[in-house]
């Protein structure tokens, strides 16, 4: 009876000791701008592999499409409940500032990705530098109005971005203005916000080009017209074949399609992969240890080129939560 009892009772305390673990278990709220961004597919899948390995409990949330103000109350409604850390993509807003300082203060520490708020009191940021990207894009284009002997005809652009509290879209653009500036004569016409609304971005780039024919070239800051078949966007595959000349931030199938089929001539990528594994990987060790993370976690750019394409298209085609 008594090695009964003793083996019983070690039984015990194995599943109350398994239980209390799992209990203890770090919980990390890890927030896209939008659960209707495809361009976060890749962190999603990233993030809940690494919690695995790491065994912590993740919690993949936000609102379905961008909406700031819903953002920031999920936000604070998550700091009441039991969250270890949270991981945000978010713009650089007082609000937001606000938000993040709310959560350090009841000793939720909080890290950025893809799109940071530098004066926050967040922990620190992982991303690519979005001045480079907009640099990169800026190079891309300027070989290509070289190529075709545009360098000292005056070219009116139009840029196509999120919204206008975007730290990161709007570093992008400073970059690409900086780099064209010193190279070719180019004029920015427009600036067209769709705030990440996909329809909008489509509607947007749609309009502008039946009433601006004439518009030499484009920059999409990000790639939400993009999700789309060359068929969906006719105005636009029309302006590029007549020679219209287009570049932009974000790698992914659809957009590589487009490029393929010439209406896109330079895309600059983002690792997504790497924002969510950096992410929690720095995040997890600084609530397990206390070693405090760089502030600025770098992930690289991709560059698709014609040299590239079509081994990009095949690693993209699968692109989706495996």
């Amino acid at each position: 009876m008594t090695k009964k009892f003793i083996l019983l009772f070690l039984i015990l305390l194995f599943i109350f000791t398994f239980i209390a673990e799992a209990d203890d278990q770090l919980k990390i709220a890890v927030i896209p701008k939008s659960l209707d961004n495809p361009i976060f597919l890749d962190t999603f899948e990233a993030v809940n592999q690494k919690a695995l390995k790491l065994g912590v409990k993740v919690e993949w949330v936000s609102t379905f499409n961008k909406n700031n103000q819903e953002l920031i109350a999920m936000i604070r409604r998550l700091i009441t409940r039991d969250i270890d850390g949270i991981i945000a993509s978010v713009d650089d807003t007082p609000a937001f500032r606000e938000v993040i300082a709310e959560a350090v203060a009841a000793g939720i520490p909080v890290a950025t990705f893809d799109a940071d708020s530098p004066s926050s009191k967040r922990l620190f940021y992982t991303g690519i530098d979005n001045y480079k990207a907009g640099k990169a894009a800026a190079k891309g284009l300027v070989r290509i109005v070289k190529e075709r002997n545009l360098t000292e005809k005056p070219l009116q652009a139009m840029i196509l971005t999120g919204g206008k509290d975007a730290l990161n879209l709007n570093l992008r653009i400073n970059g690409f203005l900086d780099y064209t500036d010193q190279n070719i004569n180019l004029t920015v016409s427009d600036t067209l916000y769709c705030n990440d609304d996909f329809q909008k971005a489509i509607e947007l780039l749609e309009n502008y080009i039946n009433k601006n024919p004439a518009i030499d070239l484009i920059f999409f800051v990000g790639g939400w017209p993009f999700y789309v078949p060359p068929d969906a966007l006719p105005e636009f595959q029309k302006w590029a074949k007549q020679g219209g000349v287009s570049v932009g931030i974000d790698i992914f199938y659809s957009a590589l399609v487009l490029q393929k089929e010439g209406l896109l001539q330079y895309l600059i990528g983002q690792d997504f992969r790497a924002m969510g594994e950096k992410s929690l990987e720095y995040l997890v060790k600084y609530l397990r240890t206390g070693d405090r993370p760089p502030g600025y976690v770098e992930v690289g750019l991709e560059y698709a080129t014609e040299e590239n394409i079509d081994e990009l298209i095949e690693i993209y085609k699968p692109w989706q939560v495996k």
